[in-house]
């Protein structure tokens, strides 16, 4: 009976044993899986937090590039209005000239068309009181043949030259808009820059 005691005290040692080696295995194993978790865990959190700086990187860029747009826009709209107010004073200026300012205009303008056979006067509304038919006759005439129209263009400044069927265009609010696409640059250097 001893033997079978003994026996029976082997088998279970050897039991205990392969037991033993088997949850140890399984506690290692469960190590190992705990450290791969651990690490594909640490790796993931890494990836997110590299996507999430990245995306915010971009949004950053993006606000920036938008704030920088809205900025260049916001000083080109003041820029804008500054020009307008320029040219508005420019054509302002030309509004008030006296009959002297407006007649040596007038006068410079035929001297340009001096070469011409006759050539039709047609004054604005707002600019009748000052060019006369005297003064076309004693200084106008002088210079090319000219004929002062009775009639006259509504509610502007300035004259119409008519020669040959042709019109020329000196109302002032058309100058100021055909020179200030020409000037509007040079305006702007000297104003912003």
């Amino acid at each position: 009976m001893s033997d079978l005691k003994l026996l029976t005290d082997r088998l279970i040692e050897n039991k205990k044993t392969e037991v033993q080696d088997k949850i140890n295995e399984a506690e290692a194993e469960k190590e190992q899986l705990l450290a791969e978790s651990a690490k594909n865990l640490a790796e993931e959190k890494a990836k997110q937090i590299s996507l999430i700086d990245s995306r915010l990187a971009r949004k950053f860029e993006q606000d920036k590039h938008t704030l920088q747009i809205n900025k260049r826009n916001q000083l080109l709209s003041e820029k804008q209005k500054v020009l307008t107010v320029v040219f508005n004073e420019a054509e302002e200026q030309m509004n008030q000239w006296t009959e002297l300012e407006f007649q040596q205009f007038l006068l410079s303008v035929l001297k340009q068309h001096k070469d011409s056979d006759s050539i039709e006067l047609i004054v604005g509304q707002e600019s009748v009181n000052k060019v006369t038919n005297d003064w076309i006759d004693k200084i106008a005439k002088e210079v090319v043949n000219v004929q002062l129209s009775a009639e006259t263009i509504s509610k502007k400044n300035g004259f119409i030259l008519k020669k040959s069927g042709i019109q020329y265009n000196y109302l002032f609010d058309e100058l100021v808009k055909d020179i200030k696409g020409q000037l509007v640059s040079s305006v702007s250097k000297q104003l912003f820059d």
